[in-house]
């Protein structure tokens, strides 16, 4: 306790929204939704030939902030072109003809896992 008195904290239903909605809550979503994105594309599954085309997984990876009632929100999007998505069946796997199953290489997963803060 200080000198001058008590220190009393209030706190209003909803407060986290408040905080959720300011212009430093957005750069900071930002700031973590681009370092995410940045990680994705780094793990993101590569070919072995040296030629890089406009189907590779790493150069249709984006990121995007957002702001809705109850504040910003970031999305990292893969794949917003329908000619190209293979993406997602490197992270989830597939069937091919023959009936083989072909396991997912969940490079997603693992980029979400490394950003996540144990406490």
């Amino acid at each position: 306790m200080s000198a001058e008195g008590e220190f009393k904290l209030t706190m209003r239903r909803g407060w986290e929204y408040e905080m959720f909605r300011t212009l430093e809550a957005g750069a900071l979503v930002a700031e973590v939704t681009g370092e995410l994105r940045n990680e994705a594309v780094k793990d993101a599954p590569r070919r072995r030939s040296p030629t890089s085309g406009w189907t590779q997984i790493k150069k249709n990876i984006s990121a995007f902030v957002e702001k809705d009632a109850k504040g910003y929100y970031g999305n990292v999007t893969i794949e917003l072109n329908d000619r190209v998505r293979h993406a997602l069946l490197q992270e989830f796997g597939w069937t091919d003809k023959g009936g083989r199953r072909h396991p997912g290489k969940k490079y997603l997963k693992g980029v979400l896992l490394k950003a996540r803060i144990n406490e």
